[in-house]
């Protein structure tokens, strides 16, 4: 009861804030729907579950925020499963496997931050550079390979690319810590490569009619993000100071 009443307490907060997302939501599922661009069946149900591991989220940094760390990392756990689910099930369905390439990266600073916040015990092998090279050996060395041998379907598009750069930055910015100009700076660059490079692949099917399949993901990466750069940009002078 507990669960339930502190997750509708989230929703209510993020609502109040980003009413405007829902009136976007449903512009663009009735132009997927007008346009035969995707399965609305599929794009409907991940896109909910990505909203709600987005509350499990607000709800994380709320629980770490009054000093109740079990139950924040109990959150944290529970959204992490959430999107792993979802993207797997996209990379299985939809070819979307990019959505996923970065997780293990999303996976360390997950932890570096909770050592940091929880424990106060920075682990600093975790940084801007060790991330960043990560994200180049993934992408170079596993991802370019596998697609090469058409195993994975992914990078058929420039969208998809500046969509994918923009999903391995935020991992790195999240994993850059004691710098929060950079922190920030990374962040925004992230947000609006990911956002951009969603909406375009998103906006680009609904015009041509369904050229290429949408997937709930692929929506979803185009607004939720969005609500955290207008954060982001209403905070802009905080995060410089």
């Amino acid at each position: 009861m507990e669960l339930t009443e502190t997750f509708l307490s989230e929703i209510k907060r993020f609502s109040q804030t980003n009413w405007w997302i829902y009136i976007l939501y449903a512009i663009f599922l009735l132009a997927i729907v007008v346009t035969h661009s995707g399965n609305i069946e599929s794009i409907i149900p991940v896109t909910i579950l990505h909203f709600v591991a987005d509350i499990f989220i607000m709800m994380m940094f709320s629980a770490y925020a009054r000093k109740d760390f079990r139950e924040g990392a109990y959150f944290q756990i529970t959204s992490m499963l959430i999107f792993l689910s979802i993207k797997i099930y996209t990379g299985i369905n939809g070819g979307g496997w990019q959505y996923v390439s970065a997780d293990l990266i999303y996976a360390l600073a997950a932890l570096k931050n909770y050592k940091l916040d929880v424990q106060k015990n920075d682990i600093v092998q975790i940084n801007f550079v060790s991330m960043s090279i990560l994200s180049l050996v993934i992408i170079l060395i596993i991802l370019l390979p596998l697609k090469e041998f058409g195993h994975l379907v992914i990078f058929t598009s420039l969208a998809q690319w500046i969509q994918t750069t923009g999903i391995f930055l935020f991992a790195v910015a999240l994993s850059t810590t004691r710098n929060e100009r950079l922190r920030y700076l990374l962040s925004i660059t992230a947000l609006i490569a990911m956002i951009g490079g969603s909406a375009w692949e998103t906006t680009n099917s609904i015009i041509h009619n369904g050229s290429n399949h949408i997937t709930g993901l692929e929506l979803s990466y185009s607004l939720l993000p969005l609500t955290v750069l207008v954060f982001y940009i209403k905070r802009w002078s905080l995060f410089l100071k």
